[in-house]
């Protein structure tokens, strides 16, 4: 017998957005997780450093305290998020042992049959909730019972999430890397990516962080498999192909803007990393958009 059965969770801001292209969302980070799932168009999230392409009907988990961003999308999208928290401790640490966040749609059926039909019942009436014509309505009654409905749906979801992290996470190997030096990469990785832009010491970062350089470099190639000063690069070259897709700048502006030291420095680099020169790149993609 269950003599006392509570549970709680918190649920905060639930999200149905639409985003035209070209919309993006800086770096940030939350004490909570964050569940993401797109409805429809494709784009990319960026999670402590690691980037994410994420197609209609792909979910994403984002544990707390992971920094993470939207770069500008190449074509409009809509999405469903929310932010959650557990008070169960065993569930918490199930979904604390995510490693590989992303849930593709062919590989989970279950879930993304599940979020599809709570988006086909549910999605207006969440996605009209911020409208200002519809306040009145939003504070009525009925809509109190339809939020309750809402919660119930999302407390499912969450234990089907929690469940198929837990097979994941008995089927995994177990983390090699010390959670303090996880963070230490993590922090870096956020601020290489803030500061992408600017002039950037690798010295002054470690500085900053209050560790050695050396430590912080080899830290960091534990947790990313590359250097800082090799991750800000791959940053940038990752920028420099958002700026050829979305704009006319010239291949001089554009490594100015991004700190290369010559375009032929940013010529080279982009060529290793992308497979093609930049001007190459920039040609091939509005052909494909033709």
């Amino acid at each position: 017998m269950i003599s006392n059965l509570i549970g709680s969770i918190r649920l905060v801001d639930l999200q149905y957005t639409i985003g035209h292209k070209g919309y993006a969302y800086g770096s940030h980070r939350h004490t909570i997780f964050e569940f993401m799932y797109v409805i429809s168009g494709q784009f990319e999230q960026i999670v402590n450093g690691q980037p994410y392409v994420l197609g209609t009907g792909d979910c994403l988990i984002i544990k707390p305290g992971m920094f993470h961003h939207t770069p500008p999308i190449h074509e409009d999208a809509e999405w469903f998020v929310f932010h959650f928290e557990v008070e169960d401790k065993r569930i918490h640490e199930i979904l604390q042992l995510i490693q590989h966040p992303v849930i593709k749609k062919d590989k989970e059926k279950g879930i993304h049959n599940f979020v599809n039909t709570f988006i086909d019942e549910y999605g207006y009436f969440l996605h009209n909730l911020s409208a200002p014509e519809t306040e009145k309505t939003s504070e009525s009654k009925y809509a109190a019972v339809i939020m309750l409905k809402v919660q119930s749906s999302i407390l499912n979801l969450i234990s089907l999430l929690s469940d198929y992290f837990y097979h994941q996470s008995e089927s995994a190997a177990p983390p090699s890397i010390q959670p303090s030096l996880l963070n230490l990469a993590h922090e870096a990785a956020y601020w290489i990516e803030k500061r992408a832009i600017d002039p950037i010491r690798i010295g002054e970062l470690a500085s900053q962080l209050n560790v050695d350089r050396s430590h912080l470099t080899n830290c960091f190639k534990k947790v990313y498999g590359i250097s800082p000063r090799g991750y800000l690069t791959k940053v940038r070259i990752r920028m420099a192909k958002g700026l050829l897709t979305d704009t006319d700048w010239s291949i001089e502006k554009i490594s100015q803007e991004l700190q290369f030291s010559s375009p032929a420095h940013f010529i080279k680099f982009f060529l290793k990393d992308v497979g093609l020169t930049p001007l190459k790149f920039r040609n091939h993609t509005k052909t494909r958009t033709v």
